[in-house]
């Protein structure tokens, strides 16, 4: 069996290193369409879309059992309910993280974006329910959560709000197949806006490394 704090490592690193490497082979390899440019993007047929795949892959299938593992080891000295939709979300996020490693955007475009959606709102809503489900929780762990929750909101609403206002201004990207060209002015904002989203979700998991303590392991 693995262990509980490695396994929560494990949770955040394999997706900083699946969007890192993805994203500079993108770039390197001469196949970006701009820069910035989504993370998504670089689900591009080559090389960048084998580390893409499977480096998703296995981070949903590891969220989904540090989900679980969270939800076993802080259920009866948490608040029990908020723990079971913890529970809930974390695994979710991770069935919706495996989806969208296949649903690439240039191929399944409706399908990814559905499974991103589902990954970024249940992410969200996985660290807010964990820290309200963890009375007794780590003052370290609930501290870099207040952070990396807010960031993340903040992060989520302005990168909306941006691309909420390049299709105001180019209704006309609905209907262009996918072309993000048009509105490349405003993904210049949105672009590094989702990437700050990734990392307030990877530091809200990496705060729940010091929760991963059964009692008789507490330091």
């Amino acid at each position: 069996m693995i262990e509980d704090r490695f396994a929560a490592r494990l949770g955040w690193i394999t997706p900083a290193v699946t969007i890192a490497l993805s994203s500079l082979i993108h770039t390197l390899s001469g196949d970006k369409r701009a820069f910035p440019f989504f993370i998504s993007e670089a689900d591009y047929p080559g090389l960048q879309r084998v580390v893409f795949t499977v480096g998703f892959t296995l981070a949903g299938l590891i969220l989904m059992y540090v989900s679980w593992r969270l939800f076993q080891v802080n259920k009866d000295r948490g608040r029990w309910y908020w723990m079971h939709l913890s529970m809930l979300c974390g695994i979710f996020v991770g069935a919706n993280l495996v989806l969208m490693a296949f649903m690439d955007m240039y191929d399944h475009l409706d399908l990814h974006i559905i499974t991103a959606l589902n990954v970024f709102h249940f992410s969200l809503a996985w660290g807010v329910l964990t820290h309200l489900g963890m009375k007794e929780g780590n003052q370290k762990g609930k501290n870099l959560r207040y952070m990396s929750i807010a960031l993340g909101f903040i992060a989520f609403f302005g990168m909306t709000y941006a691309m909420g206002l390049g299709i105001e201004a180019h209704p006309e990207f609905l209907d262009s197949k996918n072309n993000m060209n048009i509105i490349q002015p405003w993904i210049n904002w949105a672009a590094p806006l989702e990437y700050l989203l990734a990392i307030s979700f990877m530091l809200t998991l990496g705060s729940f490394e010091s929760d991963m303590n059964s009692d008789d392991e507490e330091e």
